[in-house]
């Protein structure tokens, strides 16, 4: 394999594929990146066997010798910064010894049989579901946050996408909280439903641009996405996933309508009362007389604010994880929200104040210390 291509390319397109190098492996060749030089042009490939990431469409690269050699990534990430800017040439042999020229800067280095490295396995094009990247990405921001990080049950370290005709629907949860959002799709008429792990949509989240349509098909091992200047394949997560909707209740004995922006302030400085030595934090709200006062301390600290906000039904005094809270807040694009809750032990439901039925949350709040 030859090529010749701007450092400034390379370190881009290494950064793409990055992320889905293991940290830690049993296999030498999994700690690597793939180069590729074939008829189609020159691209990279990174898999961990669970997430793997490859580059398409990489311009102004010339590729004399059509091959392909796989690097350890941390050693060819590093040499290629290393080297001066500007145009990079790469050459491999038959015995995979691979020389980077820069200038007058040479460094050689020993790869792998590009032979040996593992594929990804893909889904057959035969969804071929659409959606504009832009819609899909806002869906992941406003959801990812409830995607569970301990692995208790793996299934809910991923999000459920269900596909009903033209409605999208993804939802994570994570035990103490459930972020729900639904979009309708244009041309699409597939239903169906898959869990995709919360790695592999933050990479789509990553690599996607606004403007560009996001392309992806899934079986019941494995999901890919297609995007402008990569393909991400990952393996879905298998299991049954939580009946979330019984959840939800249009019941309730007290309702608000607050300022997000209002409410996100003081749960942030809520948070600041946390310290290694109170080990846990809650946020009080409290509800009475068309008033919210939100209130946490410790030892050394107290906050409070009372908002005013619309009123209906009961007072209440409940408490809640601030954090849990603020990641709704900051999901939510809208000036006010609405809140509803039974009573000091159930889940709080939040939703649109104007009647945007495109998301809602479940937050379960938490017994109030001294209480």
């Amino acid at each position: 394999m030859h090529i010749s291509c701007d450092k400034k390319i390379l370190i881009d397109n290494i950064n793409i594929v990055m992320k889905s190098v293991p940290s830690k492996s049993t296999s030498p060749i999994l700690g690597c990146i793939l180069l590729i030089a074939d008829r189609g042009g020159f691209h990279m490939l990174a898999n961990d066997l669970e997430l793997s990431i490859e580059t398409v469409n990489i311009d102004n690269v010339d590729v004399y010798t059509l091959g392909e050699v796989a690097l350890p990534s941390k050693m060819f990430f590093d040499t290629v910064r290393g080297m001066p800017d500007g145009i990079l040439d790469i050459e491999c042999n038959e015995n995979f010894v691979t020389v980077i020229k820069g200038g007058k800067t040479e460094m050689k280095m020993l790869g792998f049989n590009g032979s040996e490295f593992p594929r990804p396995e893909y889904p057959e094009n035969e969804k071929n579901i659409k959606i504009k990247g832009e819609v899909f990405k806002s869906m992941i921001r406003q959801t990812i946050f409830s995607v569970a990080l301990v692995d208790y049950r793996q299934i809910l370290m991923g999000e459920l996408l269900e596909f009903k005709g033209n409605r999208l629907k993804m939802v994570a949860l994570d035990g103490h909280r459930i972020a729900c959002r639904t979009e309708y799709l244009e041309n699409n008429d597939f239903s169906g439903k898959t869990v995709i792990p919360g790695k592999a949509l933050n990479e789509v989240c990553r690599l996607a641009s606004d403007d560009e349509t996001i392309s992806f098909d899934f079986n019941d091992k494995f999901v890919k996405f297609e995007l402008e200047n990569s393909i991400i394949t990952s393996r879905i997560l298998e299991g049954e996933f939580m009946d979330y909707e019984r959840i939800f209740t249009n019941d309730h004995k007290t309702y608000i309508k607050v300022n997000r922006e209002a409410l996100l302030e003081i749960l942030n400085l809520c948070m600041l009362i946390y310290t290694n030595e109170t080990k846990k934090v809650e946020a009080i709200l409290e509800i009475k007389e068309g008033v919210l006062n939100v209130s946490t301390h410790n030892i050394n600290n107290e906050v409070k604010k009372d908002i005013p906000v619309d009123h209906e039904g009961e007072d209440i005094k409940i408490g809640f994880n601030p954090k849990y809270l603020a990641d709704v807040c900051k999901a939510i694009d809208e000036e006010e929200i609405s809140m509803y809750f039974i009573s000091s032990l159930s889940p709080c439901i939040i939703k649109s104040s104007i009647g945007n039925e495109g998301f809602k949350y479940l937050v379960v709040p938490v017994k109030i210390m001294g209480a």
